[in-house]
């Protein structure tokens, strides 16, 4: 039986804490895009100490007389980028966004073995505690990898999510045969966590009609995690901004 307790915890959440702007990707009057690391939950859970990102990122909006608004999550041991509104105002249109795949999210991943160019079309239920799997009756989730490298370590990949269920990449790649490295809950604990990156969010900003591009730099101990299975980060550039 798979083993459902905690992961171990991976480095970055105190630095946030710490030095929270570093870690800020694009701000501006309605939004707040914030790098997020791989140790640190987006909300409050079983946990009354631990440091949470959306309470980090509302304290830190909140010292400047401004609201923060949770829109996405990512799962504690995913890294990247991650959204916040601002505004009141504009959360019905980030949500229909949401809603109408307007709001595109590109993840990369470090997959065991390896991994075929392949579109995942499996629905996903419950099936433990906190896990998920493919089953019948469960909802409808799409899943696209594309591999961008391989070696006998495992395979790097780019990973885009046509819905979003809870653990989707995790429940679809294991589903393959190819779990995250790392993955405690779906695959083994052989990494400090599950090597799950956003990479880039985009959407249609709400305010300016404008398209906005965030991306994030691939983590030190993702590119680590590459290095000793014999791949490389070069394929992906520095981070940055377009509009």
């Amino acid at each position: 039986m798979k083993d459902e307790t905690q992961p171990p915890a991976a480095p970055g959440g105190r630095d946030f804490i710490l030095h929270l702007s570093s870690f800020i990707l694009y701000e501006d009057a309605a939004l707040i895009f914030v790098d997020k690391p791989g140790d640190i939950v987006v909300q409050r859970g079983y946990d009354a100490d631990e440091p949470v990102l959306f309470e980090e990122v509302s304290r830190y909006l909140t010292s400047k007389g401004e609201k923060c608004f949770l829109m996405q999550r990512l799962d504690r041991g995913t890294s990247g980028v991650i959204f916040f509104s601002k505004l009141p105002g504009i959360n019905a249109n980030l949500t229909r966004q949401f809603e109408r795949k307007n709001i595109a999210k590109t993840y990369v991943a470090i997959l065991e073995g390896t991994a075929r160019s392949q579109t995942i079309d499996a629905p996903l239920a419950r099936i433990g505690p906190i896990s998920f799997g493919v089953r019948a009756e469960g909802r409808r989730a799409i899943t696209r990898i594309e591999p961008v490298a391989s070696s006998r370590g495992g395979t790097l990949a780019r990973i885009a999510l046509l819905t979003g269920r809870t653990h989707q990449i995790r429940a679809h790649c294991a589903a393959i045969g190819h779990p995250l490295v790392g993955d405690w809950l779906y695959g083994e604990r052989n990494a400090s966590r599950p090597m799950l990156h956003a990479l880039s969010l985009s959407m249609t900003h709400p305010m300016s009609g404008d398209r906005l591009e965030v991306q994030s730099p691939l983590p030190a101990d993702f590119v680590k995690e590459l290095s000793g299975r014999g791949l490389s980060a070069e394929r992906f550039g520095p981070a940055g901004v377009s509009i």
